[in-house]
């Protein structure tokens, strides 16, 4: 296939690389520089600032909560009631109203706090001695419902506590800072005592045909908390040491639905960044504790995710803010930030499609422009081009009517910018050309009239010589009376024919050169005919050259030329092949058929043992006039030459010093018309 290359085209490219290729490269600079620009002075800055607003304020919260729960552990009554439960004995009647005076006050708080699941009283040995029996208010963020609506009892017998008495805290990671300590956290995860009480759902969907890696969590399952240390009430806090504990377990929902409000007023405030959310990572920077899908509750951020380099920034950065560039099924972005309170490290991601989307924009914009430009200048080239390219257009077609020969082409030039003076100088050269073509065939003509005078003159001289001896011979044998002048006469007649012949022949020769060819072509049968040339030699018995003949092809096949200029053919050569053997040798002649690419093809192979020629003179005997005997035209091998290639054909000679020469024939078979034998098989070669 061939692309067009003409003017219009490359005008055209010409055009169309000078329009876009500055606007692309502006297009590519500018959204590289405005990909980088974003990222670095608003997006990492943008990402951090959500995540450390949404850190401050989990951590507002979450200090509120531990503010409630101080206030509550440090409250006189809270005090003054522990005290009672070590001064009285369980079956007297003062522990008895310390009890419900503390349950009293305990479930006061889950009623105002809302969203406190559990709250205990443990001594220092992590014996339950009293908790609240009051479930919290409903909230719920499963898909399966949360609790029934209103204030209800944790167990129906308000008179016994199933919990009461129960050691199970001291099993707790967090018992013993607990109890070191006057206040402490309770970290992320499932609590036995919250979960034997209210019965939450392990999960929050229906999917039970799900694996349970695939299945949404239910984030009221999993609880946080705090604990406060319960001081005697008349001495100074931590000087004495504490004299029970106040355990406080707070349902996960309360932060779970504080990071899915967070979510919600961003994607409310920032329609452009659809994709961003907040995720919540434990102590460990790896556990993920709360994230808007519940199935990753408890997931591995390395094991799991495979994004170690999240962890190292959030390690590796100061104070754990910063941000990190990662890609999680798609590129994100993603700031960090620590909660104070708990240690947990709160972070907020973006997905790369979404804030780099206006920078896409622009560069759609530019791409859309581009075209539209495009397409303005092929419109202009295709209205322009016509002008511009039309008068060389004419110009190629006078030069190709130059090129055929027609030197009275001429261009029409209308203006005069550089293609009007291009056609006013094609013009002057047309008529340069033709006034030279003019001197050329005449000084060729005269050359060759002169170069012919002068060969037939060098060759009529050489017969003319014998011819004037002989008559000068007759002469004097006629004045002297000499007595052998009847036998002088017919020798010299003789010696006058056969010069005569040979300037008849001579002028045959030269006629035939310069003369068309009027063939007559009629089917001949070749093996024949080269047969018949053979025989017409072997007369010549005394020069000691010995003939051979093979043909390697049928003996009726025919081709279409003319018989009498195939045999001048043969003739030409046997006479060059004998006169090259003067002391004899071998003429071997050998008809094949040959497969050729561009067909079937008749090879005839001439070949003599004589004196051979030089191979500097090879390539120089098919020139007219050119020979290497001291007699002849020179014309001989130019006629053959001229009349093989007339027929299609093509004749070389191959030829060593010593040794001898070839001369090879080639004929298109398709000039061949065979005939089939009786039986229909080829005719066996004959020799």
């Amino acid at each position: 296939m061939h692309w067009p290359r003409g003017l219009a085209v490359k005008l055209a490219i010409v055009f169309l690389i000078l329009g876009l290729v500055p606007m692309a490269t502006v297009g590519i600079i500018a959204s590289y520089v405005a990909e980088r620009t974003m990222a670095e002075a608003y997006i990492e800055n943008f990402v951090e600032r959500v995540a450390r607003d949404a850190a401050i304020n989990l951590d507002t919260m979450l200090r509120s909560s531990r503010r409630n729960i101080d206030l509550l552990g440090a409250s006189s009554s809270m005090r003054q009631n522990v005290i009672a439960l070590y001064a009285y004995q369980r079956e007297e009647r003062g522990y008895a109203q310390a009890i419900a005076d503390i349950q009293s006050d305990l479930n006061d708080t889950v009623e105002i706090l809302g969203t406190v699941d559990l709250l205990a009283v443990v001594d220092l040995d992590g014996r339950i001695l009293v908790t609240s029996n009051l479930a919290r208010s409903p909230v719920s963020t499963g898909r399966l419902g949360g609790l029934p609506a209103g204030p209800r009892p944790l167990w129906s017998d308000e008179s016994s506590n199933p919990l009461e008495g129960r050691r199970d805290l001291v099993e707790r990671a967090w018992w013993r800072e607990a109890r070191e300590s006057t206040s402490s956290d309770i970290d992320w995860g499932l609590e036995a005592l919250v979960l034997e009480q209210y019965g939450y759902p392990p999960f929050g969907d229906d999917a039970t045909d799900q694996p349970d890696a695939l299945r949404e969590r239910n984030a009221e399952a999993y609880a946080f908390g705090f604990t406060r240390a319960i001081h005697q009430p008349d001495d100074v806090a931590g000087t004495l040491g504490p004299q029970a504990i106040l355990v406080a377990f707070f349902n996960w929902t309360a932060v779970q639905a504080f990071l899915d409000n967070i979510n919600s007023e961003f994607q409310n405030q920032h329609e452009q960044y659809r994709s961003g959310y907040t995720f919540l990572f434990g102590r460990d920077f790896d556990t993920v504790i709360a994230h808007r899908y519940r199935q990753l509750y408890g997931t591995s951020l390395i094991r799991d995710h495979g994004q170690e380099g999240l962890r190292q920034a959030i390690e590796q950065s100061p104070r754990r803010s910063g941000h990190h560039y990662y890609t999680y099924r798609v590129g994100k972005v993603a700031g960090f930030a620590p909660v104070a309170t708990t240690g947990w490290e709160i972070g907020f991601g973006i997905n790369e499609s979404d804030y780099l989307e206006a920078t896409r924009r622009m560069r759609d914009l530019m791409l859309v422009i581009g075209l539209i430009v495009a397409g303005l200048i092929v419109l202009f080239i295709a209205v322009t081009s016509r002008r511009i390219t039309r008068p060389i257009t004419n110009l190629i077609k006078q030069s190709n009517e130059i090129a055929r020969g027609n030197l009275d082409a001429r261009v029409e030039t209308s203006s005069r910018d550089e293609i009007g003076l291009l056609g006013d100088s094609f013009n002057k050269m047309a008529e340069d050309l033709k006034a030279s073509n003019k001197r050329l065939v005449q000084a060729e003509k005269t050359a060759a009239w002169r170069e012919m005078a002068r060969q037939v003159a060098h060759e009529i001289k050489n017969p003319l010589t014998p011819i004037k001896l002989s008559a000068q011979l007759v002469e004097r044998a006629w004045d002297d009376r000499h007595p052998d002048f009847e036998a002088i006469l017919k020798e010299s007649v003789r010696n006058i024919v056969g010069q005569s012949e040979s300037l008849r022949k001579i002028a045959s020769e030269f006629s035939n050169f310069a003369a068309f060819p009027k063939r007559d072509p009629r089917p001949c049968r070749i093996v024949a005919l080269a047969r018949d040339c053979v025989r017409s030699y072997e007369n010549r018995a005394s020069s000691g050259v010995e003939i051979r003949f093979e043909s390697f092809l049928d003996e009726d096949i025919e081709i279409l030329v003319d018989e009498d200029e195939i045999r001048r053919v043969f003739y030409n050569v046997f006479n060059n092949a004998f006169e090259a053997m003067p002391e004899g040798g071998l003429l071997s002649v050998s008809l094949f058929r040959l497969e050729k690419d561009e067909g079937p093809t008749l090879d005839i192979r001439i070949k003599d043992t004589g004196r051979g020629i030089a191979a500097e003179m090879t390539e120089r005997l098919f020139e007219p006039y050119f020979t290497t005997r001291s007699s002849g035209t020179g014309l001989g091998l130019a006629i053959c030459k001229k009349t093989i290639e007339g027929y299609g054909g093509t004749v070389a000679i191959r030829s060593e010093e010593g040794k001898g020469t070839t001369v090879c024939i080639e004929l298109p078979l398709d000039r061949l018309r065979p005939k089939p034998t009786a039986d229909g098989d080829a005719a066996e070669p004959v020799s």
